[in-house]
């Protein structure tokens, strides 16, 4: 593979003329006049530009369709290299460069136990519709052909990003999620896996017809993409048992047991019980009456911490949903970038070892 060395030799002695029509084409524009140091400066400049451009653009400029580049940004994004997920599965797409056909084109998927995330591209979406989304009343929405499951999907966008107001929302769908010149745009699927696997065991098969669709609203279609073959993607689940151990908060002064941890690449299910938890996670329950106990269970979720043999360290976060079934809190958190789960070798929180790698 060319490095920016080979590149910088190769262009050495590279024609004036060819650096400045290069650096147009990318985008860059220095005005002619005579030569002087600065003059020297700037063509070192926009040859230096020159080469990052072609060492940024070659992954996705030469020979891949928006099809494969939004698979590589997906594959970076997610982290799927360094976590060495088996959970993460890219489907073949469309090799050519050209206009992509209308449709759906099934990317990449990966489960975190509770659902499978499916990203999809669909064509064509207009800018004007596109810059409908958020705040106004476009919507996505996912189905699987033959039933009455369906769900929304959402403009698939990096996971570090912090964005606020829907003004900075429309920049960034705009910026990772849509391609004005084929009109692409690309989706998030969350699809409840439990349900998903009932319909393949009762059809007999093991994959479904994934459509999308766009809407006004809830109830108006505006465009019905069709449909594509979806073969969901193994779960990848690693299980830390911790006893129960039982941890005190000197603040709060209150005991959890904390039984175990299931763990997949991008999400947790933290299990915890504690004599109040029945009547807290009842619908009749008073949320103020028991809110030292939702502060302890956000402690163990945002403050446990995940030790992996390289010295570095990963926290959840906070809980999205906390079922109770069984006696137990299932306290399940989630992320966007991957981790590696079986690189783990020791859980803390606080003072307190929850387990450790023997």
């Amino acid at each position: 593979m060319l490095d920016s060395m080979d590149i910088l030799r190769a262009m050495e002695g590279a024609d004036r003329a060819k650096v400045w029509e290069t650096g147009k084409f990318l985008g860059y524009t220095v005005t002619e006049g005579r030569a002087s140091p600065a003059r020297r400066f700037w063509r070192t400049a926009l040859l230096a530009a020159v080469i990052a451009a072609f060492l940024g653009l070659t992954a996705y400029a030469v020979g891949l369709s928006i099809h494969q580049q939004r698979q590589q940004e997906l594959r970076q994004g997610l982290n799927i290299e360094g976590s060495g997920t088996n959970s993460y599965v890219e489907y073949p797409v469309p090799t050519e460069e050209s206009a992509p056909t209308p449709g759906v084109t099934v990317l990449s998927a990966i489960s975190d136990g509770q659902e499978q995330m499916v990203y999809v591209n669909v064509c064509p979406v207009s800018e004007e519709e596109v810059g409908q989304f958020p705040g106004g009343d476009l919507n996505f929405a996912w189905y699987i052909e033959g039933t009455d499951f369906s769900g929304f999907a959402a403009p698939a966008l990096p996971s570090d990003l912090t964005l606020s107001g829907d003004a900075e929302i429309s920049r960034a769908v705009r910026e990772y999620a849509w391609d004005a010149e084929t009109r692409t745009l690309t989706l998030e699927c969350w699809i409840w896996a439990e349900k998903l696997q009932e319909i393949m065991a009762t059809r007999g098969v093991d994959s479904v017809e994934l459509g999308l669709a766009m809407y006004r609203g809830h109830e108006e279609m505006l465009l019905d993409f069709g449909t594509a073959v979806f073969t969901p993607t193994e779960e990848e689940t690693r299980f830390f048992d911790f006893g129960p151990a039982t941890y005190h908060d000197p603040e709060l002064n209150l005991d959890i047991d904390i039984a175990g941890l299931e763990l997949t690449p991008v999400s947790a299910v933290w299990k915890v019980s504690y004599p109040a938890a029945a009547e807290y996670h009842s619908p009749e329950a008073n949320q103020e009456d028991y809110r030292d106990w939702s502060m302890l269970e956000d402690k163990v979720c945002m403050e446990a911490v995940l030790h992996f043999s390289d010295g570095t360290t990963f926290s959840t976060g906070g809980a999205l949903t906390c079922p109770y079934r069984d006696g137990v809190v299932n306290l399940y958190t989630g992320w966007g970038a991957a981790i590696n789960i079986r690189d783990v070798q020791r859980i803390t929180l606080g003072d307190l070892v929850l387990w450790e790698a023997k």
